[in-house]
């Protein structure tokens, strides 16, 4: 009989094969692992339903992983075990595949979300929740939140509306793509700066709605990526899963794929109180394990796709914070009862 306190946890990724070992995924299997638990992955491609969300999940090959690298290569490894099963018998689902990547599908049509939901129904504890993913999905859930804790922002496919935007911030602003991720198709537009702004637009616009959003000044010395689990900023003892990331002398961008370095830095008291301005509205969502973007003092990006970090936070601190995680995930799991939805009192009609 398995001890119940052991937890059997399903990461749903784009390829488990083209992950790496400086994946945030990795670190949290591995933290799991450690602590006792069973893992296993599934590319969402490998995503079924019939009478019942099935997959072909693939499970590490028998023994202690003691590290990122050793676990994705018992994964490759021949001997390793690769079986359809249902996926209700997980009691653990963490979506940690990013929509935005590979060609296989629409970013307005993610099936981990589609049949997450099914799972969720199933009595599964879906991570982060399949409807929160639904409405953090695209970088329009920011708007959402004060204008106080946020760049000023407009969304719109209309160049004239760009254009008059622009006028009105009289200032410099950064254009992007609505459903973009990674750096890509980012531009910066100064102040009064109109050379090439037709073909900026046009080329943003050509992936569908774009933002244009204001400037901080700020993001000029870098930005900080915060990892924050059920809503408050991940700790372990006094030292908080937070790091400064600097962009490469002749780019904007702080995505460290991009070139930007990384550095240690504190949480200041006002941007912890930036995540508890954010904190209500994220745990009715259910968005348990998301990473903030912040720079001077506002919030730049809510990332609720597959939050990354833990690896330069590992390197930087030697902090173990995937294990914190996966200890709060248990605490989670013996508490199941209390996330589970109610079953609606019948209703009696009066003879």
């Amino acid at each position: 009989m398995r001890d119940p306190s052991t937890m059997r946890v399903l990461f749903v990724v784009n390829n488990p094969r083209s992950l790496r070992p400086t994946y945030t995924t990795a670190y949290l299997a591995v933290a799991a692992q450690r602590r006792g638990h069973e893992v296993a992955f599934i590319s969402v491609d490998d995503l079924a339903h019939e009478r019942e969300v099935t997959g072909r999940v693939v499970t590490p090959t028998p023994g202690s992983h003691a590290d990122p690298s050793s676990l994705l290569a018992s994964l490759r490894a021949p001997e390793s075990r690769h079986e359809d099963v249902p996926l209700a018998g997980f009691d653990i689902v963490l979506l940690r595949n990013n929509p935005h990547v590979g060609d296989g599908h629409s970013v307005r049509v993610n099936p981990a979300i589609e049949l997450g939901r099914r799972l969720k129904e199933a009595g599964v504890m879906v991570l982060n929740d399949p409807d929160g993913l639904r409405r953090a999905g695209s970088k329009m859930y920011l708007a959402g939140f004060p204008t106080a804790i946020r760049p000023r922002t407009l969304i719109t496919c209309s160049a004239n509306r760009v254009r008059a935007f622009l006028r009105e911030l009289d200032g410099a602003a950064v254009i992007k793509p609505l459903f973009g991720y990674g750096g890509r198709n980012v531009f910066f537009v100064g102040r009064g700066e109109t050379a090439n702004l037709s073909q900026i637009i046009s080329t943003v616009r050509s992936s569908g709605y774009l933002i244009v959003q204001e400037y901080v000044a700020a993001a000029a010395r870098g930005d900080k990526r915060v990892l924050l689990l059920a809503g408050v900023p991940l700790e372990v003892g006094e030292r908080v899963a937070v790091y400064r990331r600097l962009h490469a002398s002749d780019d904007i961008r702080n995505n460290m794929h991009l070139g930007a370095s990384r550095r240690a830095c504190r949480l200041t008291q006002a941007e912890r109180e930036l995540c508890e301005t954010i904190r209500p509205r994220l745990m009715a969502d259910g968005l348990y394990f998301v990473g903030l973007d912040i720079a001077g003092n506002k919030i730049l990006e809510i990332n609720v796709f597959a939050p990354g970090g833990l690896h330069n936070m590992h390197e930087l601190y030697s902090v173990d914070f995937a294990d914190a995680a996966i200890a709060d995930l248990e605490r989670k799991f013996k508490l199941r009862g209390a996330y589970r939805e109610p079953v609606p009192p019948r209703m009696f009609m009066r003879g």
